[in-house]
């Protein structure tokens, strides 16, 4: 069993956090383990590794992308919404 309040969903997020302090490439399991104060293999049991984690945490921002897209479109057509995507 995995540590107590840890869960794929919040490592990803914090990685996520953490990719925006220091760049997405410095984003590591090992990283991540210093800023819960766990050991690395605490994290093993949600993420298989540091590519699977910068995976998850691209796979969020394109889902925060396209929910940010679907938001600026709705109800838009045509150069409007060309537009309201653009901004």
């Amino acid at each position: 069993m995995g540590r107590v309040g840890l869960s794929t969903e919040r490592l990803t997020r914090a990685g996520a956090e953490l990719a925006d302090e220091v760049g997405f490439d410095q984003v590591t399991v090992s990283a991540l383990a210093r800023q819960f104060d766990v050991k690395v293999a605490s994290l093993y049991s949600h993420v298989r590794n540091s590519q699977d984690l910068r995976t998850r945490i691209a796979l969020l921002a394109l889902e925060e992308l396209a929910d940010r897209g679907a938001a600026a479109l709705a109800g838009r057509a045509g150069k409007d919404a060309l537009s309201a995507l653009a901004n």
